[in-house]
């Protein structure tokens, strides 16, 4: 690994035994998105083929690419999250529409999650695991898929009234859920039916260790389908990575790949059986949280997502908003004035650097875009601080702060909001930062 890490190999394969059981242990370095390198360990029951240069090319591709776009996508669902927020709060519970755009509010949470999630294949991703009940997510993503599948399939849910719990990230499954239900979609384009089940289980020694997990209690979600099946030599294979039986420009090959890493993670197990021609059943198993341990105080309570502060959302401070994308400005303007703030704009940090000279003893708060041409944030911050060392600033990014973070964009004393944004969580960060005491930026 040491010698992966460092670059000196691509990839390191061997042979290993534990309690009985042979398989292989590959070691492969990968490109990420920042420049440096992803060192991926997988397990398999058979020796990883070479990685072959074009692959390797795939990988560093499809990484500049979620680079590129991650933050052009946030600020598309930032529009689409916020203005549906504003919508849902002026018209009625009973209104006719609301329902139509709850479902638009929540799609544009899952596509943010889920982006996350992406960015996390060639950039690593820090997960957020909690207590979850599989059957609402199970719902909740039936109820979005329903109108994308089609109407030539029949999708049917049997979900135990009694499952247990489990510690995963919500968004992790809700993509491990999305890639298995679109694949049974694509097995059957003459039409057919997606089931899919969960229940919980007991998992013996002998079971446990043909799926290299340990014995126990677990959680068991299925995804089956009445499609064409898998050839038996093709069920090994369909978790490598690029690997897919897909028409050429019907899939990736990255789905179960991604499936089998993000279940790996949580100390679970998939895997498929398939008869030609009658369909295939894709089984995940999940270690159950029991009731016990959760009286214990144990993992549910320190991962479940930070609450919003119950603070006053609204004020009468003068804030900057420097934002490239100008309807996610008029958007912040918007949230900000409708709740008593003074507004001003800027379209980027040289026009900020004008404004702020222009009106600079009104403004308590800059609100800036990490990512913009001619000048970002980190620069105007470092040029305003020059000018008024105890300014506060909070930045806005639809890259994930721990990318920040590792590149150095983001350090202590900085205020960091997550794109896309919510608007009530907007409002009540800002209330948040003009509040706290004052913190300089330190640009080093």
């Amino acid at each position: 690994m040491r010698a992966i890490a460092e670059g000196e190999l691509e990839r390191f394969s061997q042979q290993v035994e534990e309690r009985g059981c042979q398989f292989w242990v590959t070691v492969t370095r990968m490109p990420s998105a920042t420049g440096g390198a992803l060192v991926v360990l997988q397990r398999s029951e058979t020796p990883a083929p070479t990685l072959k240069a074009p692959e390797s090319e795939k990988m560093a591709n499809v990484g500049r690419l979620l680079g590129g776009v991650v933050h052009d996508f946030a600020n598309l669902l930032t529009l689409i999250s916020g203005y549906s927020e504003i919508l849902l709060n002026r018209v009625g519970q009973d209104h006719f529409v609301r329902d139509e755009l709850d479902e638009i509010r929540k799609a544009a949470s899952r596509g943010a999650r889920l982006t996350s999630q992406l960015l996390g294949f060639t950039r690593g991703h820090k997960a957020q695991p909690a207590l979850l009940d599989l059957n609402e997510t199970v719902g909740g993503m039936v109820q979005m898929l329903r109108p994308i599948i089609g109407e030539h399939l029949d999708v049917r849910t049997s979900c135990a009234a009694d499952l247990g719990k489990t510690m995963a990230d919500a968004g992790e499954m809700e993509q491990v859920l999305m890639n298995l239900v679109l694949n049974a979609r694509d097995a059957m384009p003459q039409g057919g039916n997606i089931t899919i089940k969960t229940c919980n289980t007991e998992v013996s020694e002998a079971e446990a260790e043909g799926h290299g997990i340990a014995p126990g209690q677990y959680v068991m979600l299925t995804v089956s389908d009445t499609g064409h099946g898998i050839e038996p030599a093709m069920l090994d294979r369909l978790w490598e990575p690029f690997f897919t039986t897909k028409p050429e420009g019907k899939g990736t090959g990255l789905g179960l790949n991604t499936v089998r890493k993000i279940i790996g993670e949580y100390h679970g197990a998939v895997w498929v059986e398939s008869v030609v021609g009658e369909g295939a059943t894709f089984i995940v198993y999940l270690p159950r949280v029991t009731m016990a341990q959760a009286a214990a105080g144990r993992a549910e309570t320190l991962y479940l997502p930070t609450r919003v502060p119950a603070v006053s959302k609204s004020g009468s401070e003068t804030v900057l908003i420097v934002e490239d994308e100008e309807g996610v400005r008029r958007l912040l303007r918007y949230v900000l004035e409708s709740r008593g703030y003074t507004v001003l704009e800027a379209a980027d940090g040289e026009q900020a650097l004008r404004v702020y000279g222009e009106s600079g003893n009104r403004i308590q708060l800059v609100l800036t875009d990490m990512i913009m041409p001619r000048m970002g944030g980190r620069e105007l911050a470092a040029r305003l601080s020059e000018m008024v060392p105890d300014l506060k600033i909070m930045f806005m990014s639809g890259y994930t702060d721990d990318v920040l973070l590792r590149t150095g964009e983001l350090r202590r004393g900085m205020s960091f909001l997550q794109k896309p944004l919510r608007p009530e969580t907007l409002a009540a960060k800002v209330r948040e930062a003009l509040d706290s005491p004052t913190r300089p930026f330190s640009p080093a």
